[in-house]
């Protein structure tokens, strides 16, 4: 039993540091090729879509089918590819294009405020005292972040602290509006099914096929990095991570996404957090703690 909670933890870790990975290689795919935003995304889900639909084909093919014999389900699903695949992706992918892989990931787990307070709205309650501690960890978090010490003024980019809110809020939306539809349809399909819809509601904007950037084999491997890594294999390890070691341990363990990311960034990138980063990290990786355990 020990074991087994054991792996699956070191699972949620592996999973935790290719989403950080990921989100390193998509920052030096844009600082040193000048990658378009929305042709990275649109990419990304013309690929990983169809390889999810192929798993739910072949693992969960009862509940495909029933997904396209709901009318109510499908609208559902096209909402969720709107807010949490393409909005996500394009304000994930502009924060990091703006700020850097660890910054943006660290703004955008100020999302988990915003399930938060959904939450206590659905309920009809006040926040709880560890909720509001939270809520005020994610504010000074950001706070340290966007000023750098210096109050009163921006230390750094103000839209690129924009798409980092904003990601934050498509964070929310991507985790409030699939409810139902993971537990009818399961991970696997609705995966699949809204990655796929996101690829072709990008594909008329992002024209990919036109617009291919002319990269050599390093760019092109950390393109397949973030495709498989970060998409594909991210995905499974985390799961898995969640079935043998818990719900509640596999979130906390989330909490090592935005750390990776900006230990990847230092080393790879030399992108190097100053202190009030550092500071700012602390802030909100003790408000995700706190989050992720009220929520279990």
């Amino acid at each position: 039993m020990r074991s087994s909670v054991f792996r699956g933890i070191l699972m949620a870790l592996a999973g935790a540091a290719c989403w950080g990975f990921s989100a390193t290689c998509a920052s030096y795919l844009m600082t040193t090729f000048g990658m378009d935003v929305l042709w990275l995304a649109s990419a990304r889900m013309i690929i990983a879509g169809p390889l999810f639909l192929v798993a739910a084909v072949a693992f969960d093919r009862k509940r495909l089918a029933a997904l396209f014999k709901s009318p109510r389900m499908l609208v559902h699903m096209v909402a969720f590819a709107l807010v949490g695949v393409v909005a996500l992706q394009i304000t994930y992918m502009s924060g990091i294009q703006y700020l850097g892989a660890g910054t943006e990931l660290l703004l955008q787990q100020t999302g988990l405020i915003v399930i938060m307070l959904v939450t206590c709205v659905r309920l009809k309650r006040l926040p709880h005292s560890m909720e509001l501690i939270a809520l005020v960890l994610a504010f000074a978090g950001t706070v340290c972040i966007a000023t750098q010490g210096q109050v009163g003024q921006l230390g750094i980019s103000a839209v690129g602290l924009l798409w980092g809110l904003a990601s934050g809020l498509a964070l929310a939306g991507s985790n409030v509006i699939p409810t139902t539809l993971l537990e009818r349809h399961g991970s696997v399909v609705v995966n699949g099914v809204s990655m796929t819809l996101s690829a072709f509601i990008l594909l008329p904007v992002a024209r990919p096929v036109e617009t291919c950037p002319a990269m050599p084999l390093e760019g092109w491997l950390a393109f397949a990095a973030i495709v498989l890594a970060g998409t594909l294999l991210a995905y499974a390890l985390y799961l898995q991570g969640i079935k043998e070691a818990g719900p509640m341990r596999a979130s906390l363990i989330a909490v090592f996404e935005p750390v990776s990311g900006m230990f990847f960034s230092a080393v790879w990138l030399h992108d190097f957090p100053t202190p009030f980063d550092l500071l700012g990290c602390a802030c909100i990786v003790a408000m995700m703690i706190l989050v992720a355990k009220h929520g279990e």
